[in-house]
């Protein structure tokens, strides 16, 4: 009797121990659970922080790199109006200095009134010229009356050519835009002192040769695109000279 009891009594504790053994093992199984969980949501948190701090610093580098996109295109806008401008600028320049060179003494009547060689009124120029080829023999006239007219409303300068020197009023001349925005334009001759009217004096229809004389040369000044030109031409000799004033 007293084997049996001793021997219950044996299970009993082995019992216990399994049961204080597996509780245990319960116990820690479920602590390195929990932080294994705490790790892995530690872990995600501070991954979706970096998600966030790389996306930042992808959207300020696509900002910086858009701005530096925009101000490069700008710059190209920049110098392809200017470059136009310029190349615009050198035309007129050269169209007229090739009309000054071919400046001729002689007088045109025009609507049966007597024009003289060269005039200048009101800020509007009149001269005649040579230079007219005929390579058709169309019998055209080897002269020509040019007219430079400055429009302050469209700030256009434009160039009227009329193929004759003697023609009527019902005549319209062939025209063409010289230079576009135009802000300022003053016209004056030179004798050598600078004159906005040519002739000076009312001439007299019975002298002609008052008709044919010329001053000693044209100045032009104006503005374009906010920077001030000078352009001086001789009608004397093929000397002439070009200042800029102002910044570019």
């Amino acid at each position: 009797m007293r084997g049996y009891s001793e021997h219950s009594s044996s299970s009993c504790a082995r019992t216990k121990r399994r049961f204080k053994d597996s509780h245990t093992r319960n116990t820690v199984s479920h602590l390195a659970t929990r932080s294994s969980s705490a790790r892995l949501t530690r872990a995600s948190g501070f991954t979706l922080v970096e998600l966030l701090v790389a996306i930042a610093i992808f959207a300020v580098l696509s900002l910086l790199g858009w701005k530096i996109f925009d101000y490069l295109l700008k710059v190209r806008d920049r110098n392809a109006q200017h470059e136009v401008q310029l190349f615009e600028l050198q035309d007129a320049y050269q169209q007229v200095l090739r009309d000054t060179l071919q400046i001729i003494p002689l007088s045109a009547n025009q609507g049966g009134k007597l024009h003289p060689a060269l005039e200048l009124d009101n800020q509007v120029l009149y001269f005649s010229k040579a230079g007219v080829t005929d390579p058709l023999k169309q019998g055209l006239s080897p002269f020509e009356r040019i007219e430079y007219q400055y429009d302050p409303d469209q700030k256009k300068l434009y160039r009227l050519k009329y193929s004759n020197l003697n023609t009527s009023n019902r005549e319209q001349p062939l025209s063409s835009t010289l230079l576009n925005q135009v802000e300022q334009f003053q016209m004056m001759v030179l004798t050598p002192q600078e004159v906005t009217k040519w002739p000076e004096i009312n001439l007299d229809p019975t002298k002609p040769e008052e008709f044919r004389k010329l001053p000693k040369g044209i100045k032009i000044q104006l503005t374009v695109a906010g920077v001030s030109y000078e352009w001086i031409y001789s009608l004397n000799q093929g000397n002439l000279s070009l200042s800029k004033e102002g910044g570019a």
